[in-house]
């Protein structure tokens, strides 16, 4: 099974090459483990809920599915998707951003993914309790 945690490591190295390319790349990389994956994972084996296994919409059902729980930690992560996920957006497609820009919320990005990971690593040993 694919180790997620690669795509944290290739984040790592890509900012520490200064280049646009290279922190845009690093952001999209640091959202995909943090946001997509780990969450994913978290949503399908510890809370059983299988239809995250399918693909579509998933970024957008994730979100909601986060931001409209009971569970306020499960709630702050949505938050903090939805965050990266719009830097991932511009980090992925808006060419009028420049390097400042992203060089301005690159360090939200690390903390905010390291702040995920750990959230749904506490959901995972103390899962909230079906409401």
């Amino acid at each position: 099974m694919f180790d997620f945690s690669h795509y944290c490591d290739v984040g790592d190295y890509l900012i520490n090459v200064p280049s646009e390319a290279n922190i845009r790349s690093g952001i999209s990389r640091y959202y995909y483990y943090s946001g997509l994956c780990c969450v994913r994972r978290y949503l399908v084996e510890t809370m059983n809920e299988t239809e995250f296994i399918n693909a579509f919409n998933i970024h957008k059902r994730i979100c909601d599915r986060l931001i409209n729980s009971c569970d306020d930690t499960e709630a702050s992560i949505g938050e903090k998707l939805i965050q990266l996920k719009e830097l991932r957006n511009n980090a992925d497609y808006d060419w009028r951003l420049g390097l400042d820009y992203f060089n301005e919320n690159l360090n939200n990005v690390q903390r905010d993914s390291k702040i995920i990971l750990e959230q749904i690593e506490a959901l995972r040993n103390s899962p909230p309790l079906e409401l």
